[in-house]
């Protein structure tokens, strides 16, 4: 049977033509054409976009688009796409589209200007995106917009001053940008604006504009992280409907304007880390629906009163007390004095009271037992006295508290193991005394300070069974025992108990694969350091300085890949460190302390050759860092209306020698790299491998048998400052190269048998007689004994006496000199008795000196 060619023609195309370019013969209109192109020009995956079918009549049922009845393209709405890609500029087809939502979307680029033409626009949402350049100025032209939404971008230059030919604008949010300059006062003529949120742009400056308080429809205000500065202006209280004010972080000054009280719809003040001073108006009795009060890190001043409902002349004022419905309170950092106020502890939906660093005194109210939704108590840094109230149970959801640096007394409140939820403890630098209770904590703690108080006794076994906890803190007290459980605690990050009247040897640490920091000095520890500390593969910090520690040098601890300090020093170590054959690895290791034992043989020169992270001489790269920096707690916080993951960092607290010091410090800068092996019996030369530790900052060898000559290789430990090479039988001359050493603050090579002159320039000019003294063959500046040949080796001379002043011209000899000074003096003197004892004496002065004139 013959074919039928037209048939045969028509199955051919249906194949055919799909396969050929996708834009031959589309039966879409052209707005679909336009969006098609630019879904070409997209870079991303578009498989969400699929049903972008060029062969619809219209984009009318395509994903992300709505039209109206005359099927035109009204809504073009895409989000949470990685589309990689441009905000569509071929826009003259799509003039229908009264709303556009492209958020989070992964955009780039500008915001073209082409929008201008979309007169019927009152929609534009293009937040969460990599969109850079300027806010265009033609937006302002597109009068019907209601909304406008550019936040979380990388925007630059200012806020359009024409923004406020948009009269009909809601919502501004501008957002996690990089705006600056000041926002203009055109603002104020936007009189249906809802919402204003420019925060987090750090540059955008100048004063608030007044003009803005006749946006009397404003309820959210938001310009914190800026900085914007001056006074909040008492017009404040025109704005009725203001439901929130966030304006923290930035440069406000003044007081706070006590119309405040007049914006009766306020449910949340966030005003903190700024200069406002005076107090906190009275006022505030107004807002009756204030849930949120956060006025931390000012200058405000005054008294918080004992009881908010009978005073009349508060700092807190009377009228907070009838805020019932407030879930947040934060006055922290500020200079806020008296008692803290019963009052406070009516409000029954408070979720977080904040009122550190202050100088609140008295003791903390019963009442406390009141607040049952209460998660986060931070009352620390302040003078507050007395026991911690047993009716602190009530508040069973307790999950933060943080009473460290007050006048605490009493003993430990023993049954706090009752708030379950309880998972951060900070009692520390209180007087807290007597012994510690048992099962005192609930299991879930995580957080556990009770460091600088008075604590006695041992430290009880039930503390093992704390299954979660990784901070610990026993340190600067006075128990007795440490329970050998504690190496099997195996989520522990920190563990400090230095300075207490420990005694016993140290536990096993079995379980420690987390541990990172160790501190077990001041106390009278005995017997060997035990080699299961091998286990603890991630351990950063390890110090038992002073106590009775005995045993030869453990190999092993430098061989921990982690390890960063070691102190050892004031304890009973002895023996030597190993020889040309051991092996060391240590490329972490930063400071190093074995003064104060009973060390001997030769310093090894296999150690020093793997202090990898002492041999970088770059002290600039990587910033301003610290160790324990990325120690931290992490806990769930309550406030601002949400829950929030909050990091403690951890200090160090460990004592080191610094130019001759023992400093304790809290933090220390990874920058810091020393090595003190002072104080021991070591012998033989100083290994020339030193010199390669360029990032070191201090070296002390003093007070052993070192001998030989001080290794030119140390001219190039250029970041030196500080070198103690005292007490040892050096030989040779200091080398020349040390003058380059231009950080040296502090050299003492006192007590050795250096010879020959000490060189001149640079630091070595500051250093006095103590660096040299009992070196009987040194000579020079600043000695008094000269050398043979000392020309160079005096200090400099003084500006007004030319180096050649110093020198005998034409061959005379001092001895002549001195014979010519004898008789002149001698001449003089007899001269002064005549003139002296005549009546020609003013004359003569006259003549010498000229008359005296009063000067003013």
């Amino acid at each position: 049977m013959p074919l039928n060619p037209w048939i045969t023609l028509s199955s051919f195309l249906t194949i055919i033509l799909p396969l050929l370019n996708p834009f031959v013969a589309f039966a879409v209109n052209p707005q679909g054409e336009a969006l098609l192109s630019w879904k070409q020009s997209l870079n991303g995956s578009t498989v969400a976009l699929s049903n972008w079918d060029p062969s619809d009549e219209t984009p009318c049922g395509w994903l992300g688009i709505t039209c109206n009845i005359n099927k035109e393209v009204v809504e073009l709405e895409l989000r949470y796409l990685d589309l990689y890609g441009t905000v569509p500029t071929n826009l003259t087809s799509l003039v229908s589209l009264t709303k556009i939502i492209l958020s989070s979307t992964n955009l780039t680029g500008s915001i073209p200007r082409e929008i201008a033409i979309l007169r019927e626009l009152n929609y534009l949402d293009l937040r969460d995106n990599a969109l850079t350049g300027k806010i265009p100025s033609e937006i302002c032209n597109l009068l019907k917009l209601q909304e406008i939404h550019l936040n979380s971008n990388q925007l630059e230059g200012s806020i359009p001053v024409q923004i406020g030919n948009l009269t009909s604008l809601k919502r501004l949010t501008l957002f996690e940008n990089q705006l600056n300059g000041e926002i203009p006062n055109t603002i104020g003529n936007l009189k249906n604006l809802q919402v204003l949120r420019a925060g987090r742009n750090k540059n955008l400056g100048g004063l608030i504009p007044r003009e803005i308080w006749n946006c009397t429809e404003l309820t959210m205000l938001g310009l914190t992280h800026t900085s914007v500065l001056g006074f909040l202006p008492p017009s404040l209280g025109l704005l009725k409907k203001l439901e929130t004010i966030f304006i923290g972080s930035s440069l406000l000054s003044g007081q706070i304007p006590p119309e405040i009280g007049n914006c009766t719809a306020l449910q949340n003040i966030y005003l903190h880390e700024n200069s406002l001073t005076g107090s906190i108006p009275k006022s505030l009795e107004n807002l009756k629906s204030l849930r949120n009060l956060v006025l931390w890190k000012n200058s405000l001043v005054g008294t918080i009163p004992s009881e908010l409902g009978n005073c009349k002349e508060l700092s807190i004022p009377l009228a907070i007390s009838k805020c019932q419905n407030l879930e947040a309170l934060d006055l922290s950092e500020n200079f806020l004095t008296g008692n803290i106020p019963q009052g406070i502890f009516q409000f029954k939906k408070l979720k977080t009271i904040y009122l550190f660093s202050n100088n609140l005194s008295g003791e903390i109210p019963r009442e406390i037992g009141n607040l049952e939704n209460l998660h986060n108590l931070d009352l620390s840094l302040n003078r507050i006295s007395g026991n911690v109230p047993a009716e602190i149970l009530g508040s069973r959801n307790l999950t933060y508290l943080n009473l460290h640096s007050n006048l605490i007394t009493g003993n430990f409140p023993g049954k706090l193991s009752r708030l379950l939820l309880l998972q951060f403890v900070d009692f520390s630098d209180n007087l807290i005394e007597g012994t510690w209770p048992l099962h005192v904590l609930p299991q879930h703690i995580v957080f556990f300070s009770i460091s600088r108080n008075n604590l006695s006794g041992e430290i009880p076994f039930s503390i093992c069974d704390l299954n979660f906890v990784k901070y610990l803190d026993f340190s600067h007290n006075h128990f007795s025992m440490i329970p050998p459980c504690l190496g099997n605690m195996s989520d522990l990050i920190n563990l400090e108990l230095r300075n207490n009247n420990l005694h016993g040897s140290i536990p096993k640490f079995v379980k420690c694969s987390n541990l990172r920091s160790l501190k077990l000095a001041d106390n009278q520890l005995e017997g060997p350091l035990p080699r299961s500390l091998v286990n603890c593969k991630k351990l950063e910090i390890l110090d038992i300085a002073n106590n009775k520690v005995n045993g030869t040098f453990p190999h092993w601890v430098v061989n921990l890949p982690e390890l960063r300090v070691l102190l050892l020093r004031s304890n009973n170590f002895h023996g030597s460190i190993g020889n040309h054959k051991t092996k060391f690895s240590s490329p972490n290791l930063r400071i190093i302390d074995l003064s104060h034992n009973m060390f001997h043989g030769h310093l090894p020169s296999n150690f020093f050759k793997y202090l990898s992270a002492m041999m970088n001489g770059n002290m600039d790269s990587g910033g301003l860092q610290y160790m324990g920096d990325d120690y931290f707690f992490v806990w769930r916080r309550y406030f601002y209306d949400f829950y929030s993951y909050y990091y403690e960092n951890v200090t160090i607290d460990v004592t080191i020698g610094i130019k001759g010091n023992y400093i304790d410090v809290v933090k220390i800068h990874t920058l810091l790299t020393t090595i003190d092996f002072s104080n021991n019996s070591f012998k033989g030369e100083i290994p020339n491998v030193i010199g390669k530790l360029g990032s070191l900052k201090g070296l002390n060898f003093s007070h052993n048998n070192l001998m030989g000559h001080i290794p030119r290789s140390f001219g190039n430990l250029t970041n030196l400052e500080w070198l103690d090479l005292s007490s040892n039988k050096l030989t040779g001359d200091i080398p020349i190269q040390l003058t380059d050493l231009t950080s040296l603050a502090i050299l003492n090579l006192s007590k050795n048998h250096l010879v020959g002159l000490i060189p001149q320039g640079k630091q070595f000019n500051t250093f006095t007689n103590a660096s040299y003294s009992g070196n009987f063959g040194l000579c020079g500046f600043p000695l008094t004994k000269t050398c043979g040949n000392d020309e160079g080796q005096q200090p400099p001379p003084s500006p007004t006496i030319q180096e050649d002043d110093f020198g005998f011209a034409n061959g005379f000899h001092w001895k002549v000199v001195l014979l010519g000074y004898g008789c002149g003096f001698m001449f003089g003197l007899g001269m002064g008795y005549l003139v002296f004892s005549s009546e020609k004496t003013k004359c003569l002065l006259n003549i010498i000196y000229g008359e005296r004139r009063n000067k003013v």
